[in-house]
């Protein structure tokens, strides 16, 4: 190109002034500013000075050219060298997605030897549940919950559907249910009762004094216990349902006794599904078989769930229930209890350890998580299927979390405006 700024590297090589001052002229970029050949030859001084002759003149339009030329070619080489420049970023970009994905291969098997060499050989995600779960529901059944989506007005309304009615007033839903409805119904609210009532027990725990925890989660939960009987259900890890095959769930018989005993390792699971999935998970570790809850069904749950969200609900149960002399924290714990209590229930009860074999666990499988590392138990055999279920896990984390940000922001605009009043 003959722009000015495209010039001024080329000029540099011409030490002639008169020479540099005939090129400037000849390549101007716009036509009406050029002078024409024959004005320069009769008027510009670099064949009119009055020193020298033609022929001097004529040598040094020689090497002007031979400059040009040399800055041409340069140009054009500078113009290859970009391109094979282009040419090697491409190459770099290239193996730098084959490096990451090669990085991410690795670090799989890495997080998967350090996982394979710990010792989380017992799973401890559970639920305990007063009766057993009901059947599946039929494609006629699933369309019924997710035909309950209520919108409520502000004054209140009444609406029916086949097996159901909702009346909506300012004191809140009175919902009347039908057979199987009312039982997917109560799976809901009994998640809803326990997480609330795990979370008070918690705060009393911590506040407790040593040696009075157990005792005071036996008070807390004692008229959620009903009957002789209860049932503990595995609960699959991936897709946050509880599990069932042969000899399981597993029964117990003095569930008065030991079911407080389980409850702050129960808690830890609990907690884990609501990080994953809010309201849905903990519905679904109760025996709700949907992915999404009416909105009516859950009302009050979500002040719960993200109350369980908390670091803090970890560490209620965390403190120490009984003084042993030179007893490690983790053995002191309430968790370090309970976590001893639930392998105890389980070396008596599993199909597998109590023939002192390897633990049967309802069919569920250790894994790894390649996002963290972490444990995890599931029943899911082929690796596609995990795979999914992993990107599942990890989409409804993130989502969970955004909710979780929305309410701490709500929480924080209730807050302030207490505050103004």
């Amino acid at each position: 190109g003959t722009r000015p700024e495209v010039l001024k590297e080329l000029f540099k090589k011409i030490p002639d002034k008169a020479a540099r001052d005939l090129v400037w002229k000849l390549l101007q970029y716009e036509p009406a500013k050029r002078e024409s050949i024959a004005v320069l030859l009769k008027e510009h001084y670099f064949f009119n000075q009055p020193s020298g002759d033609l022929l001097d003149k004529l040598d040094k339009l020689t090497d002007i050219d031979a400059n040009l030329k040399e800055a041409a070619k340069n140009r054009k080489d500078d113009r290859a060298l970009l391109e094979r420049m282009d040419a090697n970023i491409e190459v770099i970009k290239k193996l730098g997605i084959e490096s990451k994905a090669e990085l991410r291969r690795t670090r799989h098997v890495l997080l998967k030897g350090i996982f394979e060499a710990t010792e989380v050989d017992t799973p401890t995600t559970f639920i305990v549940l007063n009766d057993k779960l009901p059947e599946p529901p039929n494609e006629e059944m699933k369309k019924k919950i997710l035909g309950i989506v209520t919108a409520e007005d502000g004054s209140g309304f009444s609406m029916k559907t086949k097996g159901a009615s909702l009346t909506v007033s300012a004191d809140g839903a009175n919902i009347d249910l039908e057979g199987d409805l009312k039982e997917h119904y109560e799976r809901v609210q009994d998640g809803i009762k326990w997480a609330k009532r795990i979370k008070e027990i918690g705060s009393r725990v911590a506040a407790g004094e040593v040696g009075k925890a157990f005792d005071i989660i036996k008070e807390g939960i004692d008229d959620l216990i009903v009957g002789e009987t209860m049932y503990l259900y595995l609960v699959d890890e991936l897709t946050g349902k509880p599990v069932e095959a042969d000899g399981w769930p597993l029964i117990i018989t003095t569930p008065a006794d030991l079911v407080p005993k389980l409850l702050p390792l129960m808690q830890i699971g609990i907690r884990a599904m609501c990080i994953y999935n809010g309201t849905a998970g903990l519905a679904a570790l109760f025996g709700f078989p949907l992915p999404r809850v009416p909105k009516d069904w859950s009302k009050g749950a979500q002040e719960s769930v993200e109350l369980l969200k908390q670091e803090s609900s970890v560490q209620e149960f965390g403190v120490v229930h009984e003084e042993v002399e030179g007893g490690t924290e983790e053995k002191k714990s309430v968790r370090g209890a309970s976590l001893r209590d639930f392998q105890d229930f389980l070396e008596e009860k599993d199909p597998g350890l109590k023939e002192g074999k390897r633990g049967d666990f309802a069919g569920l499988q250790r894994i790894g998580d390649p996002e963290d590392g972490a444990a995890l138990w599931t029943a899911l055999t082929d690796q596609a299927d995990i795979e999914n279920k992993l990107k599942e896990r990890t989409k409804q984390r993130e989502e969970e979390q955004l909710k979780h940000s929305e309410h701490i922001k709500q929480m924080a605009v209730v807050e302030e405006n207490i505050q103004l009043e």
